[in-house]
């Protein structure tokens, strides 16, 4: 009798909360603009065009907040992943 694999075990578990806490750390330091920009699109699902509707600015820039809040988000998160935290 085969047995399925285990695809998580407790250190994998651990390690994906730990990437978690860093990801929430690392979007709590974006400034508000970039982060809510970065929510809408990739939390909420929204379109450029509804991001610009719903917070009232032009889409450029919410491209522009968007590019630059996800270049925040990733040297945040990569900084205080070679921090230990």
């Amino acid at each position: 009798m085969n047995l399925p694999a285990v695809k998580e075990t407790p250190e994998s578990i651990l390690l994906e909360r730990s990437d978690w806490q860093l990801v929430q750390q690392a979007l709590e330091r974006l400034p508000v603009a970039y982060r809510e920009v970065l929510l809408l699109c990739e939390v909420e699902e929204m379109s450029y065009q509804e991001i610009a509707a719903a917070l009232t600015i032009p889409m450029g820039t919410v491209m522009s907040r968007l590019s630059r809040a996800r270049r925040a988000l990733r040297d945040s998160f990569g900084k205080m992943q070679r921090a230990g935290g």
